[in-house]
């Protein structure tokens, strides 16, 4: 089995034919922060070290996409006082150097990443900014001169295809409200209602990526999760019963959270360093997808993790 068939209308993106025929090696990262730079060069060691291109990279909202004039939130400029990454996403969006050497059409071949990245809302970007790429009505707008980094704006499904292999993947991004329930403004880190249904009338869906996890499924990752999380991203993986979905917000070490029989479910870590000489642990993984029953995700702990530290990374 190849996944679910494209339904009409679904935005498609074709994959590079690099992968030939075999199954689909996709990148999933927790919440980025700005930190695009780091991302990308975990990505290209991971090619390095296994000979294999990497199709497509999902990202699970707070990807701090503030293009300038940086309508920043309280949080993010006290965060970027003291890490300029926290803003790094400025540099991609205009295509200055650091993005030059990986998305531009000269980038050096150590340094190039071919995959496109798919992003969704988180609670930590502008959302003004996010709401003009949806209002243009494309279903996956670019938010960078390469058109490499792509909007998936909530309630919204696209279909990845290379080879003989497909994938659908949509979109329910920003938080609930304090009740677990969904907001009343899209330009807000709430998903809203309307949001919500228009991602159930989408149908069945192979990866649903949201940015808050399921109510009460991360409660593994700690007790405290045990009452919280979204209300309405709980139903849509009970009833919607994607293969796997992914999920970010907490900030805590990747790890499979609670889920009905058949969806795999996974709280994936900030792409950043709590401590400066290591990575955060469980921050991203690998799906590897040639079908719905032929289908693996794992976070990625290989030993070459251990060299990426706030001061090494772009060196790497």
């Amino acid at each position: 089995m190849a996944g679910l068939r494209p339904r009409p209308g679904d935005a498609t993106l074709e994959g590079p034919t690099a992968g030939g025929d075999g199954p689909l090696r996709i990148a999933i990262f927790g919440d980025v922060h700005g930190h695009l730079t780091l991302a990308y060069r975990l990505v290209k060691r991971w090619e390095r070290e296994t000979g294999a291109p990497i199709d497509l990279i999902l990202q699970v909202g707070d990807l701090g996409a503030y293009p300038p004039p940086f309508r920043i939130d309280k949080a993010t400029k006290r965060f970027a006082e003291r890490d300029p990454d926290e803003l790094g996403f400025a540099t991609y969006f205009e295509g200055g150097a650091e993005a030059e050497e990986v998305l531009g059409p000269d980038a050096p071949a150590a340094r190039r990443v071919a995959a496109p990245l798919v992003f969704i809302r988180g609670n930590h970007e502008d959302f003004v900014f996010l709401a003009e790429l949806a209002a243009g009505g494309d279903p996956l707008p670019a938010a960078d001169p390469y058109a490499k980094i792509l909007y998936l704006p909530n309630g919204r499904r696209f279909t990845f295809r290379r080879g003989p292999h497909a994938l659908s993947v949509g979109a329910l991004g920003g938080i609930s409200t304090e009740g677990g329930g969904p907001g009343d403004d899209p330009v807000s880190p709430f998903y809203t209602a309307g949001e919500v249904r228009r991602l159930r009338a989408a149908g069945p869906l192979d990866v649903l990526l949201s940015h808050e996890p399921p109510r009460g499924a991360a409660a593994p990752l700690h007790p405290r999760y045990a009452d919280g999380g979204s209300r309405d991203v709980a139903s849509l993986v009970r009833d919607g019963a994607p293969r796997f979905h992914f999920c970010g917000h907490y900030h805590e070490p990747g790890g499979r959270l609670v889920a009905p029989a058949g969806t795999e479910s996974y709280q994936l870590n900030a792409v950043n360093f709590l401590r400066p000489h290591a990575l955060n642990p469980g921050c991203f993984g690998l799906l590897i997808w040639a079908g719905p029953d032929e289908a693996t995700f794992s976070l990625v702990d290989a030993p070459w993790v251990a060299e990426y530290t706030r001061s090494t990374f772009r060196h790497l």
